[in-house]
């Protein structure tokens, strides 16, 4: 995989270099890192970085400065420990769920080690398991690496982008690129991934960030659903979409059997059945 990053526009031919150095650098320290964990018996994916930038960007610059690379969070501190080992200490004062930064003074290279990443509302050894079976294999330099599939990449740029709630011009301008382009079966099971890390409403709202993505949602719905639910408290919302997906009467029947299968669950649908299938068919008028 050959890392292509530098700066976005305006700082002409010695900014352009100096930012694909930088880059090259963070793709050296991932590789390292990468391996030393292997060695050590531990998995890793490497996060956007080079694979952002080789997949939306090709020959235009996008510039980045150090690895994202999540770790089974149940081994975290065996990561921690290889990161010692290879040099790198953490950044003081740094609070985040998520991940933290670690820096080697010796070099200035930056790793930031994730247990899990911004938006899924899932506990982080379920959602470790479930990310790793998005992955598929790539290369830096000598190292093979994971990384996240398409349909994972690109809900993972979506959540980024949300995560900075706009403000980040390069989070916005990657997710302008995704939705372009990516084709529909992959934002399709992007989808179903989000469903199964319970993200569908941050899926939907991340989309809603930029124009284009409006009009993706509409081939959403499971996704349009869950972040009408969120902003109008339309609570069934996303239960109503499942059901009208579902082909065929045993399809839909076996929808609402699960959505049944807790009492508590039952309870609550059913009160708020009458006007949840009032909304659903006023929208449907309209």
């Amino acid at each position: 995989m050959s890392p292509i990053a530098a700066h976005p526009g305006g700082e002409g031919p010695g900014a352009e270099l100096l930012h694909t150095a930088r880059a090259l650098a963070a793709d050296a320290a991932g590789a390292e890192v990468i391996a030393g964990l292997r060695d050590a018996g531990l998995d890793s994916i490497l996060l956007k970085g080079a694979t952002t930038a080789q997949w939306l960007y090709e020959d235009e610059p996008r510039p980045y400065v150090d690895a994202d690379i999540l770790v089974d969070p149940g081994r975290v501190l065996e990561a921690a420990g290889i990161l010692e080992q290879l040099g790198f200490r953490p950044v003081e004062q740094h609070v985040s769920e998520h991940g933290h930064p670690w820096r080697r003074s010796s070099d200035g290279a930056e790793v930031d080690l994730h247990v899990s990443i911004w938006g899924p509302h899932l506990p982080p050894g379920a959602l470790w398991d479930e990310l790793l079976r998005s992955t598929q294999a790539a290369q830096i330099g000598s190292v093979q690496v994971r990384v996240l599939t398409l349909p994972a990449r690109a809900l993972h740029v979506v959540l980024h982008a949300l995560q900075h709630e706009g403000r980040s011009p390069k989070a916005l301008e990657d997710l302008r690129r995704v939705i372009q382009r990516a084709p529909l079966e992959v934002w399709l099971e992007a989808e179903r991934l989000a469903d199964r890390l319970h993200a569908l409403s941050e899926l939907g709202d991340g989309l809603l960030l930029d124009p284009s993505g409006r009009a993706l949602l509409d081939a959403l719905p499971l996704a349009a659903a869950a972040a009408r639910a969120n902003h109008d408290g339309a609570v069934l919302a996303v239960g109503m979409a499942r059901i009208a997906r579902a082909r065929g009467a045993g399809a839909k029947l076996s929808v609402v059997v699960r959505a049944l299968s807790s009492p508590r669950r039952a309870a609550h649908i059913l009160a708020r059945a009458p006007g949840a299938i009032a909304a659903y068919r006023k929208r449907r008028r309209d």
